[in-house]
Formats: structure tokens, sequence, C-alpha cells
């Protein structure tokens, strides 16, 4: 095996590895800044060693542990997991993963060209493996888009259709960065809680390999004007729950995510923003970061 290089995505790092013959690359547009193309010297908050051949494996007879829609599932192999994707239609899968529930190491099988394996680890299995990463790290995935004014984000959660990225393409417009507009990263450090962008964009496609310090969540709810609405705790981890990405098919890949929620609602501020598609929207945001947006109980 040769050293190919690292996928980063927020605080987790996937080391790659690859058989001598394959030449592994990542030239879409959306991993160009998550792909490091030799091994990065910094250290990750956590990182998984990731094994990749070239073959074309059958995905496991049995009924799956875990099955997401028709794009991929999960079955449990003794201490092991296998995670497969891309096997609608098929008789093997397109990517085929054995991985250790300890998630230190993983065997990735790619069902890839003879010259390039293109982006071997990709969506939806770096999306998977990160579940476990990040909630290792005391994070979680969110379904949301986070906007970027004077270098703090504001995280903008809701489900498709909320106006994650009709909000992050106005915030863009006047001039905000956008990491992300449809799925990021939120975990702790020694500094505080930080907010990640991913490759896993929306329409707007924003996919921007950064991460900076988290302002607050802001729960969507368009509205006829803009205000912020007061949540109680209860409340907002139950809004949370709807647009967290919990790993349900593993009880402690789940339990520490559901842990980190908590922690994050006890040190993040979680409001609900009622916005117009306008900017004036974009306005209120500046106002509700400088502390200038009133909120009102619902």
């Amino acid at each position: 095996m040769k050293d190919v290089g690292q996928l980063w995505i927020g605080p987790v790092s996937f080391r790659l590895e690859a058989a001598p013959e394959l030449n592994v690359r990542y030239s879409r547009w959306a991993y160009a800044g998550f792909y490091v193309p030799a091994p990065a010297g910094a250290a990750p908050v956590d990182a998984l060693t990731v094994r990749i051949r070239r073959g074309a494996l059958p995905p496991p007879e049995s009924e799956p542990l875990w099955r997401g829609g028709l794009n991929w599932a999960a079955w449990e192999s003794g201490a092991e997991l296998i995670l497969c994707a891309g096997f609608a239609g098929r008789n093997h899968a397109r990517w085929h993963c054995r991985v250790d529930r300890a998630l230190t190491r993983a065997e990735l099988t790619v069902a890839c060209g003879a010259e390039v394996c293109e982006a071997p680890l990709e969506y939806p299995l770096d999306q998977i493996l990160t579940w476990g990463l990040l909630a290792r790290a005391g994070g979680v995935l969110l379904h949301a888009a986070v906007a970027v004014h004077d270098g703090r984000g504001l995280v903008l959660a809701g489900r498709s259709g909320a106006g994650k990225s009709t909000l992050a393409n106005l915030c863009h417009e006047a001039g905000w960065q956008i990491l992300n507009d449809d799925r990021v990263l939120v975990y702790p450090t020694a500094d505080g809680w930080r907010v990640a962008g991913t490759p896993w964009h929306g329409s707007g496609r924003f996919a921007v390999a950064d991460t900076v310090p988290l302002a607050g969540v802001c729960l969507l709810q368009q509205a006829a004007t803009e205000w912020l609405e007061e949540v109680p705790p209860s409340m907002a981890r139950l809004a949370l729950l709807d647009v967290a990405a919990v790993p349900w098919f593993l009880d402690d890949w789940a339990q520490a995510a559901l842990d980190g929620l908590d922690n994050m609602l006890g040190s993040v501020p979680v409001r609900r923003f009622h916005f117009t598609k306008q900017p004036a929207a974009v306005a209120a945001l500046a106002e509700l970061q400088d502390g200038r947006l009133a909120e009102v109980s619902a």
C-alpha cells in the first residue's frame, strides 16, 4: 500500500492508502479543497486510515442492519460493519467498505477505472464514516447552511425547502462567506464550539473547506417579516433532532451524537429566525450576530 493523501472534513481526517497500481484523484470541484494529495502535517481531532483496492464485491445477502433508501446500506459482521453503496440494480456494489466499529481501520473496495480511481472515498460513504468519527469527537452533522460574518459562523438550520440555499445566496450576495448550504459539522474545541463546511452541498453549490467559531444556530421559519423567537431548551432540542444526522443504526454512535447535541445546547444560543426571502433577512442576521435583534417569546 502507498500513501495517496488525506481527505479532511472539518475536524476529522481520512488517511488514504491505495494499492500500488491505483492512481487516486479528486478532480470534482466539491472535493477540491478537502483533498490533500500528500499526507498533511496537521493533527486532526480524529482520523481513520482507509485502505483502497479496486474490485467489484457484492453486498451481503443477509438483511441489512440499516437501509439508507436505495443509496446505501449497513450490515453487521462480528466486530465489523460492512457499508455498501451504489448497488441498486447491480450484482455488485460500487463501494464496499469493511470497517471495525471502533473506527481504527477500514478496507474500501471500489469499482473504479483501470487507470484512474476517481474520488474513491466520497458521498455517501465519507459522510457515514464522518458520523461516527464526529460523534466520538463530541460533534454532530446538521442539515444546515453556514454563513460567516466578521469571522464567525451562523448556522441556518432546516429541512429541505426551509430556505437554506435561498438565504445562503442572499448572504453571499451581501458579501458573507458561505461554507455550505446544506450540511455542516458542529463540534467542540478547547476554545469553544466551531462549525465546518463539507463537500455535501445543496442547490446553491457552496462547499468550502474551512472552519470558524460558531456564533449561534438559527432554526429557519419563512415568514412575512424578520423577527427572532426565543426557543425553550426542550423545544430547541426537538427542533435540532429534526435537522441532525444521528446514526441510529449503532447505539454508541447515536448516543455520542445525542450527547454532543445536548452539550451544544448548553453552550451555543439556539433561536428560531423568522425571515423573508429578501435582502432584509441578511440585515437582520447581521443585527442578530451583533446582538441588536431582540428576541420575542413564543
